[in-house]
């Protein structure tokens, strides 16, 4: 079932990649095929969080990544998708388990998804991914492994993180019989650098006003988009995403915003009005926190230390305040209105977080609102509700300017307000 949902998200991209250049049927098409892969007689298949777990090691080896939290999204996005979340349900797995891993574990017990070979994972952005990648390793008796990364960067704790990281290789090599080849390593990592410079290219064109790209779509690619990590298509999707956006600046192609919005963590999986009200009120949204480049370029002769440095520097380890370093300068340079947290029930790192970004934004005079919508399970959408919440939200992003209900305005609210 799965795979025939794959195949036809290619065909669709395929399809309208003939008719129409575009970076957006480019990138489904690639995530299409990467996922099919795991699907090829004899493949090697390693489940792995791509948005967490450092892919560019799994470039170096002749290896299907496969991501069972992504598949389960894809699932969400049509019927299936409660069906699948009920399978594990009457199998005891209760409501309050993230709608993602109901969804994978029902998908496993349906088998839908290819066979792994061993399932890799991170201590950070989610506690009950660990879990679940460990009942699925039961289900399918195979390997779970645990990459874990402690809170404090030093010394020690990169030298932990690249031992790890040492020992996933070794299983990788066991797995497929190669040992590990440097030298395409190496090139992984130049892959990575690659893409990791022209993605600061696309951070410097989101500031533009009114943005050329956001929404969704960019932040559904900054969180899945990590797939491609250590290979050529990600730097590859990154240059078709920027000549889109300079085609537009170039030709003021651009939609009309009021109001820009900072956002945080995830959105919606499933068909729901959230981004439409946002649209139809001239809301955009040109930056979230997952876009963000947070690591250093990896220095492709000491790969192994890069890559834990690069798992240690992600702001969901560690303490909260990581998430809201360099808050006043995104609010400055990217003009920014209001923040928005997509708060999905089941997310610890999201929902445990909210007192701190509120009070950060508060700081700054920015209104935020805390979405409490599921991720991917639909049975508790309720369009009214938020069309009423959003609509709420940017009645106090217009009041903004209003030194007695926000304080000092920003530097940025005072150039509108004097324009």
């Amino acid at each position: 079932m799965f795979k025939t949902m794959l195949q036809m998200m290619v065909e669709q991209a395929d399809t309208a990649l003939a008719q129409k250049e575009s970076p957006g049927w480019l990138w489904i098409r690639e995530w299409g095929n990467l996922f099919l892969r795991a699907y090829e007689p004899d493949r090697k298949v390693v489940y792995t969080g791509v948005y967490s777990f450092p892919t560019e090691l799994l470039s170096a080896f002749d290896v299907a990544p496969f991501d069972f939290e992504l598949a389960s999204s894809m699932l969400s996005s049509t019927e299936a998708g409660v069906p699948t979340m009920k399978e594990a349900e009457e199998r005891g797995y209760a409501m309050d388990v993230c709608s993602f891993h109901r969804g994978a574990l029902g998908a496993a017990f349906n088998e839908y998804f290819p066979k792994p070979e061993i399932l890799l994972t991170t201590s950070y952005y989610c506690d009950q991914k660990a879990k679940t990648n460990e009942i699925l390793a039961l289900l399918q008796g195979k390997e779970s492994f645990l990459l874990y990364v402690p809170s404090e960067i030093c010394k020690e704790s990169v030298a932990y993180v690249e031992r790890q990281l040492r020992e996933v290789a070794a299983r990788l090599g066991e797995i497929t019989g190669e040992k590990l080849d440097e030298d395409r390593l190496k090139e992984a990592v130049r892959n990575s650098n690659r893409a990791r410079r022209s993605h600061l290219h696309l951070l410097e064109r989101l500031k533009h006003r009114p943005v050329p790209w956001g929404g969704g779509q960019l932040i559904a690619f900054s969180i899945n988009g990590p797939m491609f990590n250590g290979t050529e298509t990600k730097e590859r999707l990154n240059q078709a995403f920027l000549n889109k956006i300079d085609q537009r600046i170039e030709t003021g192609n651009l939609k009309p915003e009021k109001r820009r919005v900072y956002w945080f963590a995830w959105l919606p999986t499933y068909a729901s009005n959230l981004f439409a009200v946002l649209a139809r009120n001239e809301v955009t949204v040109p930056l979230c926190e997952t876009f963000r480049v947070f690591w250093d370029e990896i220095d492709e002769d000491r790969p192994f230390e890069g890559l834990a440095l690069k798992c240690l520097q992600n702001p969901f380890v560690g303490p909260v305040t990581r998430r809201t370093e360099g808050l006043e300068r995104i609010v400055e340079e990217y003009d920014i209105d209001g923040a928005l947290l997509f708060a999905t029930p089941a997310c610890r790192h999201a929902n445990a977080a909210y007192r701190h970004l509120k009070e950060s934004l508060e700081k700054l005079g920015v209104p935020f609102l805390l979405l409490d919508m599921d991720i991917s399970d639909p049975r508790g959408y309720s369009p009214e509700q938020i069309r009423t919440r959003v609509e709420g939200f940017i009645e106090l992003m217009d009041q903004r300017d209003d030194p007695v209900l926000f304080g000092s305005p920003t530097r940025s609210a005072r150039a509108r307000r004097a324009s």
